[in-house]
């Protein structure tokens, strides 16, 4: 039985996902079958396919909510998707302090822990406080011209600068606290959290922070002189990047939300004041996880390790 009966728990999946979709219909059961409320988050479906579930149940275990009544009554927010969903959702969540658990119905799943044939009983002992809670840092990006705000965005994996489709080198002038580092032509720029060191920035060839570190990243995409090498910043830093050439520059925040920059605006990027709470299971490992996602410990010719980022019994404590 839950801690605190009829704790008011949100599920979250893929919007446009359907209306009698087996896996977030087998999770609603699931917890409200261990008492809990259940808020299905209205934005998944279409508001045709929200009718049709509510004729079709004549007792339905849930109730459709729209984002600003889950933000005043959940207490747990359960995603079900991948990393993109993940990542969109803690995005419209980040102002409710509302701690995150993730199931994993994609592919790499870097942020959500739980898999499908882990969910009895891993997703309810994790809500009821068999969990490891963790704290990671989303980034406030803003993009200003001739001093005047235009666009204002976070994003928990990175901010990323690039070119546009026309080609061409986007040019770039970056700035830290104040203080001049280095003029970059590249393909991009990316300003990444320790989250997202293992998204794009690890494909640019940047460093894996974990995610308990204090910094950001700034890692260059195929600059044009090859001594610009990824750096790692300290938490408090301002990141002021400067566009100073190329065209039809984009800014991506976490790849989902896309902005655009002209010559001469200013990218300001820092950490957002409000951090993200994530829930993971109690035998959650983060060295586990890696060697799941990277394969490691597994030579060309061997099964990759599956320890699903969870403590194995070879591993354990």
């Amino acid at each position: 039985m839950p801690k605190q009966k009829g704790m008011c728990i949100a599920v979250f999946a893929k919007h446009g996902a359907s209306p009698k979709q087996a896996i977030w219909r087998s999770v609603v059961d699931l917890l409200a079958a261990n008492s809990f409320k259940v808020l299905v988050c209205d934005n998944m479906l279409s508001s045709t396919a929200s009718k049709k579930i509510k004729l079709d149940d004549d007792h339905p275990n849930f109730e459709f909510a729209t984002l600003a009544e889950i933000k005043k009554k959940a207490k747990i927010a359960v995603i079900i998707g991948g990393d993109g969903t993940f990542l969109g959702t803690a995005r419209e969540l980040a102002d409710s302090n509302i701690p995150l658990i993730g199931v994993n119905q994609g592919r790499l799943g870097f942020l959500t822990d739980i898999r499908l044939d882990d969910i009895n009983p891993t997703l309810v002992d994790t809500i009821n406080g068999q969990s490891v809670a963790e704290s990671r840092s989303y980034l406030q990006g803003q993009i200003l011209r001739q001093g005047k705000l235009v666009e204002n965005h976070i994003a928990l994996n990175d901010i990323v600068i690039s070119r546009g489709i026309v080609g061409g080198m986007v040019e770039l002038r970056v700035e830290v606290d104040g203080t001049f580092m280095y003029d970059l032509r590249a393909d991009g720029l990316i300003v990444s959290t320790p989250t997202g060191s293992t998204a794009y920035a690890l494909s640019a060839d940047g460093p894996i922070l974990h995610p308990s570190l204090a910094g950001l990243l700034i890692v260059p995409v195929a600059p044009h002189a090859l001594t610009n090498r990824p750096i790692a910043l300290p938490q408090h830093s301002t990141i002021d990047v400067f566009v100073t050439g190329g065209k039809q520059t984009g800014v991506h925040f976490d790849m989902q939300f896309n902005g655009r920059a002209k010559v001469g605006d200013q990218i300001r990027i820092k950490v957002s004041p409000h951090p993200i709470q994530l829930l993971h299971p109690a035998r959650y490992d983060y060295f586990a996880m890696l060697r799941q996602k990277l394969h490691w410990s597994a030579s060309p010719t061997e099964t990759p390790h599956k320890t699903r980022g969870l403590r194995d019994s070879s591993h354990a404590k």
